[in-house]
């Protein structure tokens, strides 16, 4: 008897159409996750960006503090300054409450703001 020898090389066809079913299952499921990633990492940008204003305006205060022995009476933009990366920051307020608002600036963050209030320093 003669044996026959085959060559197998290569995937079979059910192996090919198994290998694409399960990496359908996987991109049906990846694809909406990663666009809320990105949203999320939008919005948690944004978040980072007012709590940077937040800061800015008690660095700002405690300053103002230091040198002229009060508290400002008011929050300018230009004393705080407006550029927070990707991001535009805008102050406005009186001696009781500060509102900052955060503006995306860059492609990655176009159209993305919040506002945020809050309470100035110094005040009880």
């Amino acid at each position: 008897m003669r044996k026959i020898v085959r060559n197998q090389k290569g995937f079979t066809l059910v192996e090919i159409i198994a290998v694409l079913v399960i990496l359908g299952i996987l991109a049906a499921f990846a694809i909406p996750k990663y666009f809320n990633l990105q949203d999320d990492a939008k919005n948690r940008a944004l978040q980072g960006a007012l709590a940077e204003g937040k800061a800015r305006v008690n660095q700002y205060a405690a300053q103002y503090l230091l040198t002229a022995g009060s508290w400002p009476a008011d929050y300018v933009a230009s004393a705080v300054g407006t550029n927070a990366g990707d991001f535009t920051l805008s102050f406005a307020g009186n001696a009781s409450s500060v509102s900052i608002t955060a503006e995306g600036t860059t492609g990655a963050v176009d159209g993305v703001s919040s506002a945020i209030s809050i309470m100035a320093p110094g005040r009880t």
